[in-house]
């Protein structure tokens, strides 16, 4: 009975996405530099060879269509080191494969006290 429970646990944490970001959050975060001020989403798949195109860029790729996201974001959900998103990011932006807002120029709200 064990070997069935240790498969089905095994086969869990491989099979959710989710499991790899609840397993980092409490690791140390890096301060905020200013690449994180820029907000990325995918305009068009992009061209990239195929050696890059791994399961977690793939998936980054696919959230990276439906909304945006930032470069903390994709370091923080995937298992792809800050070389590697960099590289992408380079690459999506070379293509224009990418829209790209600087969130810096944006003023937080003020409430009314």
């Amino acid at each position: 009975m064990p070997r069935v429970v240790d498969r089905l646990s095994r086969w869990a944490r491989q099979s959710f996405t989710f499991l790899p970001a609840l397993s980092r959050a409490n690791a140390v975060k890096p301060a905020a530099g200013p690449d994180d001020q820029l907000i990325y989403r995918l305009r068009r798949w992009p061209k990239l060879p195929s050696a890059s195109m791994t399961t977690d860029i793939t998936r980054t790729l696919s959230v990276m269509s439906t909304r945006p996201v930032n470069r903390r974001w994709i370091l923080n959900n995937s298992s792809l080191r800050a070389h590697e998103v960099d590289t992408m990011l380079r690459r999506l932006v070379e293509q224009g494969a990418v829209d790209v807002t600087d969130a810096s120029k944006f003023q937080p709200r003020r409430t009314a006290a």
